[in-house]
């Protein structure tokens, strides 16, 4: 019965009438109204199609808990998002991601130059990020004569 209620609110929902709902699934309209009203019990592959055939539902991996209803797109935490969030969706992600390669930076530097054994300046440039191999591994930082690459040297902070 449960089901069946959900599926005629879902029905509404997406302005299907039993007509179309069962043109969808290739059954009856009295089929469609026998689940309606809870005669017989709904498949839930039927339900399940139907909600992937009108845009209720994403089936993709990586869509899990997400969905479609009045209109939003529904994250797993609840959040609605209507149709026109999407046009700020793209920049956020894409700020998201530079910021994260900026922190990720700003680390490294703070990093090498607290090796170095001096404190960064306010508005000192970031150290290029290292290039990976198309093997996936950072570059070997011996120099071309074979012998290690010069580290900084380390001072100790004595009190």
């Amino acid at each position: 019965m449960l089901l069946g209620s959900r599926l005629k609110v879902m029905m509404a929902d997406l302005g299907l009438t039993p007509e179309s709902a069962a043109q969808a699934l290739h059954v009856s309209p009295r089929t469609v109204r026998y689940w309606i009203s809870g005669k017989t019990l709904v498949p839930y592959a039927a339900y399940r199609l139907l909600r992937i055939m009108a845009g209720a539902e994403l089936p993709s991996p990586g869509w899990d808990g997400w969905h479609m209803h009045s209109g939003k797109l529904w994250s797993p935490e609840g959040h609605g998002f209507l149709p026109s969030d999407s046009s700020w969706w793209g920049l956020l992600v894409r700020k998201a991601r530079l910021f994260k390669e900026l922190y990720d930076r700003e680390t490294q530097l703070t990093y090498l130059l607290a090796r170095a054994g001096r404190a960064p300046t306010a508005g000192e440039p970031a150290p290029p990020a290292p290039v990976r191999q198309p093997d996936g591994e950072l570059p070997d930082r011996r120099s071309r004569t074979g012998g290690a690459a010069a580290r900084p040297k380390f001072i100790p902070i004595t009190l």
